[in-house]
């Protein structure tokens, strides 16, 4: 598989309205330059940049270009200055109970963010790479997000590290967090990033390291026949046709609970 193929699949077998965005993390000035892509001329937040690029308008940025200063701390193009590392930051603004807490969170975000300086990063289409990205970032409702990490656990089971705060989505539980684990993380998105973006209410996201992109689309094509209702099968089916491919493995009126669920009248006179 190539990434040309894997947003195909993807494309074929989820119905999404966005793009997914491939991130590109460059340590020196050598390899970022010579990355061909464009670069904006103004400041913009890293969500807003991946928002942009989730419609199709990628672009590299460095340190620069940061116009949200806790993005620029989770992408380490900066230290965590005091007042957030300390906990007294947030805790002062009323977000959470006790210092404690908030210094806690805090402390648990660095852990996650990241740990290399880089001298600049790639925000763009995934289908545009030429390279492979880091991270791979899913924005969409939380039916497409279900498809996703069903379509990880076809190989690779179980997730127990899902990790969100409501706070530092983007920059952190959907691209740093997911790049230093090699594991998959979901978010319910946080206000920051919902004000900048204006993502719709019904929207989440997902970061998926790129070691595991592949097997994800894999699973979500293999996954189809048991997880997907006819409705959906009609049209990944009518998607196959379109793309010049054979339809004959989707198989209408199967699930994998098929026959689990009842109905019907139960005599409650006992419980009563």
């Amino acid at each position: 598989m190539n990434i040309k193929e894997s947003v195909d699949i993807i494309k074929t077998y989820v119905e999404m309205e966005r793009e997914p965005v491939g991130v590109k993390f460059f340590f020196d000035e050598e390899s970022f330059k010579a990355c061909d892509m464009p670069m904006r001329d103004s400041k913009i937040p890293y969500c807003n940049a991946v928002k942009k690029a989730s419609i199709g308008e990628g672009t590299k940025l460095v340190a620069a270009h940061q116009g949200c200063p806790n993005g620029c701390n989770a992408l380490n193009f900066q230290d965590t200055p005091d007042p957030i590392a300390s906990g007294k930051g947030r805790f002062s603004k009323g977000i959470y109970d006790s210092l404690e807490v908030s210094k806690g969170i805090s402390d648990e975000m660095d852990e996650g963010f990241m740990k290399q300086r880089p001298y600049g990063i790639a925000v763009f289409p995934l289908k545009e790479f030429t390279i492979e990205p880091d991270v791979v970032l899913i924005v969409g409702i939380p039916y497409i997000v279900m498809r996703f990490i069903e379509g990880y656990a076809y190989k690779h089971g179980y997730t127990n590290n899902f990790k969100s705060c409501g706070l530092q989505a983007v920059c952190h539980d959907m691209t740093t967090y997911p790049y230093n684990t090699d594991d998959i993380n979901i978010t319910m998105l946080c206000p920051g990033t919902r004000l900048c973006c204006s993502w719709d209410e019904s929207e989440m996201g997902m970061g998926i390291p790129w070691s595991k992109w592949y097997d994800t689309c894999e699973g979500i094509k293999a996954t189809t026949n048991p997880f997907v209702r006819n409705a959906g099968k009609k049209t990944i089916a009518k998607k196959l046709e379109e793309r010049g491919k054979s339809a004959d493995d989707i198989i209408m009126n199967q699930n994998y609970d098929d026959k689990t669920y009842t109905g019907g009248k139960i005599d409650i006179s006992e419980y009563k």
